[in-house]
């Protein structure tokens, strides 16, 4: 029988894996998750946003998260980098893709069916370009480049003045924005779906302003964890 792992074991190895930020880098995750979230409120209110666009947005920002985070790992010697930097194994990222697009495939289908007349407007644009412009999320997009980017300039410029393991303060940035692909289309379809039958409009901005705060509610929880939640390994008291 396995000995299990004791808490201190178990906490030591997540910090080494998602180490805790900075108070200047936590600082600036905080304000970049309250100012994309608060522009995409927005858009919402203003009647320039849909649930397609929110959608559309989250798998955007995660894809380009994503780039940017492994576009850094390449100006890293593989002897600096965190163990679990490079991620899963080809295999394994397959199969996780498939599952994925069968499960988010399900969900929005039923998710999404309050936003068939945006949906069916888009499907009538002519190009990729057309549809993103329609949706109004290149601002918001661009936005999270430049503040991803400078986020991580600012991690590899500060392991290249102090040396030794390369640790992204971004590490879990990614967590909640498959949190949010995952559940929070689940939430919106109950809370937006209440008011279909009585306001169709409200209900749009219902489904959204829900999305919105599951996704912003994952974001800061997560920042939480990694600032609060996951102190550094210390021996236990003998009794």
């Amino acid at each position: 029988m396995k000995k299990p792992v004791d808490d201190a074991t178990a906490r030591a190895a997540l910090r080494q894996r998602f180490p805790k930020p900075s108070t200047p880098a936590a600082a600036f995750q905080f304000a970049s998750i309250l100012g994309s979230n608060a522009y995409l409120l927005y858009l919402v209110m203003a009647k320039q946003a849909s649930p397609a666009s929110l959608v559309a947005f989250n798998v955007l920002e995660l894809i380009l998260l994503s780039v940017i985070a492994h576009t850094v790992l390449l100006f890293v010697p593989k002897a600096a980098r965190m163990p679990g930097a490079e991620g899963q194994p080809i295999g394994a990222r397959i199969f996780t893709l498939a599952f994925a697009v069968v499960w988010l495939y399900g969900v929005y289908s039923l998710s999404l069916t309050i936003d068939k007349k945006n949906l069916d407007l888009l499907a009538h644009l002519p190009g990729w370009i057309e549809r993103l412009e329609a949706m109004h999320i290149l601002v918001p997009l661009a936005l999270s480049v430049v503040l991803t980017i400078i986020g991580a300039l600012g991690d590899w410029f500060g392991w290249r003045r102090r040396g030794g393991m390369f640790i992204p303060q971004w590490a879990m940035s990614g967590a909640p924005k498959i949190l949010t692909l995952v559940l929070a289309p689940i939430v919106a379809m109950f809370v937006g779906g209440a008011f279909v039958s009585r306001d169709a409009e409200f209900a749009l901005i219902a489904w959204s302003g829900t999305y919105l705060a599951v996704k912003t509610g994952a974001e800061l929880l997560i920042l939480a964890w990694q600032c609060l939640g996951m102190p550094e390994a210390r021996p236990k008291d003998s009794k």
